[in-house]
């Protein structure tokens, strides 16, 4: 999948069969703790359904790599995280590619590819930055109501779920309540959908609910 600005300002993401369009996509990034870290990418369609869209999982370095290529096929411009682990928050704020680009002049090439493009394949523009943001402090410190919000989204069929793009997401939320308590998955989730949702504000949209995540899987853009 890759992701372009159209010409009314949303964004178009294209697969193999077919382009949907998007108001914005952002990403929301569990810590490595108990289990790997993950980073969940999720976009917000034009008639208000939320699409989960791509994924990865693993340590610091690895979510690190991973959020670098999700910026730039997705053109994520906000990425969310907890901001209370200081030392993740910071690593990802210091990659360069991420939120900040050095000096070119400073990276001299000795191929004939451009300096970006050598070290990072999605590379679109220097100005293709993304921000890292604080999950507000009620979400984390009320989490676990944070995730019974979440839940209800994706019980009303408000999440789009695609089981090729995402099957550590899918494996996930058919756990327990109980298992996704501690889960970096869940936590990624939460982040990022809550913000979706706040920044919708309150009835902005009319959407039209769809069946339940489980049963709308869908493979068409792959």
């Amino acid at each position: 999948m890759q992701a372009r600005y159209a010409d009314d300002s949303t964004i178009a993401v294209s697969g193999a069969r077919r382009t949907e369009q998007f108001n914005r996509i952002w990403a929301g990034i569990g810590w490595p703790d108990r289990e790997p870290g993950y980073l969940c990418v999720v976009g917000e369609r034009t008639d208000g359904l939320l699409h989960a869209l791509w994924e990865k999982h693993g340590g610091l370095w690895e979510l690190g790599e991973g959020i670098i290529e999700a910026k730039d096929r997705f053109l994520i411009e906000c990425i969310w995280v907890d901001t209370s682990d200081e030392v993740a928050t910071s690593y990802l704020r210091t990659r360069e590619g991420l939120c900040f680009y050095d000096d070119p002049a400073s990276e001299p090439s000795a191929s004939g590819i451009s300096w970006p493009a050598s070290r990072w394949p999605h590379f679109r523009d220097r100005d293709v930055t993304a921000t890292i943001a604080a999950v507000p402090v009620r979400i984390v410190k009320n989490y676990r109501s944070a995730l019974e919000e979440t839940r209800g989204v994706l019980m009303t069929g408000r999440l789009m779920v695609h089981e090729s793009n995402c099957p550590k997401l899918v494996y996930t939320l058919r756990q327990p309540v109980r298992e996704l308590l501690g889960s970096s998955v869940m936590k990624a989730l939460v982040w990022v959908i809550s913000a979706l949702e706040a920044a919708k504000g309150v009835g902005q949209l009319d959407f039209k609910l769809s069946d339940p995540w489980y049963t709308n899987f869908s493979r068409d853009l792959d």
